[in-house]
């Protein structure tokens, strides 16, 4: 399917993809860095009016699109979407004075403020926030679709200024499935049951394999040791 550069062309392809596999294999490809494109792609337009289209509940074969992958990636790609229009509203404004705008404009997606902040500042060309530490961990992943161990390095970042979210770098937003999700909120409830989570501070992870193959998808509970160990020693 190629890739899709802008929000029209994720549309217009859409409407070409008649067959069901055309629909999946196209959102295979906006999973994989798509909607993130497009959605940067439409800010550094400033183009406002077709990132408010996008949102509007009424088109049909919009909300045809960001539904099709489930509730879930739904709330993902409408998080990109809601982040590109707040970007371009707040051009120009101080990092630290975004903020103070942000929690209202989400609270209807439920989604964390940092991770927010971060997509924001990625869509706009600015850095994102500097971590006062960091800390990887080697671990195990399995290939489903080879049927074999892949070793990848789980990197931890502890950030300044924060709400106490645990939260994963924009690009791995959409290749967690629910199951991952839930290993990550156990490994922070065990971690502020063991009194160790720091509530004004916010933790950021990215996952990478080791050969530099691109990941896929991210299924299961297994890393959620790994999530605990590294978090706890990361505040420790």
């Amino acid at each position: 399917m190629g890739q899709r550069e802008t929000l029209d062309e994720i549309e217009a392809a859409w409407r070409k993809a008649e067959r069901e596999s055309d629909k999946r294999a196209l959102w295979r490809v906006l999973a994989r860095g798509g909607w993130f494109r497009a959605c940067r792609e439409a800010v550094q337009r400033d183009d406002q009016e077709t990132l408010e289209a996008w949102l509007d509940a009424n088109n049909v074969t919009r909300q045809e699109i960001i539904q099709f992958n489930g509730p879930e990636a739904a709330q993902v790609v409408r998080t990109h979407l809601l982040c590109g229009l707040l970007a371009c509203q707040t051009r120009g404004v101080a990092q630290r004075e975004r903020q103070k705008t942000l929690r209202p404009a989400v609270a209807s997606l439920a989604v964390s403020i940092g991770f927010c902040s971060d997509l924001i500042q990625e869509f706009l060309g600015e850095p994102s926030r500097q971590a006062e530490r960091e800390l990887s961990l080697t671990v195990l992943l399995v290939d489903t679709v080879r049927n074999e161990g892949v070793v990848a390095v789980l990197t931890l970042e502890l950030l300044p200024e924060g709400s106490g979210e645990l939260y994963s770098i924009p690009q791995q937003a959409f290749i967690r499935d629910s199951d991952f999700c839930q290993a990550e909120d156990n490994a922070r409830t065990y971690v502020a049951g063991a009194g160790l989570w720091q509530e004004d501070r916010d933790v950021r992870w990215r996952l990478q394999r080791r050969d530099g193959k691109p990941l896929a998808n991210l299924t299961g509970p297994s890393l959620g040791a790994a999530f605990a160990l590294g978090i706890g020693k990361l505040f420790a």
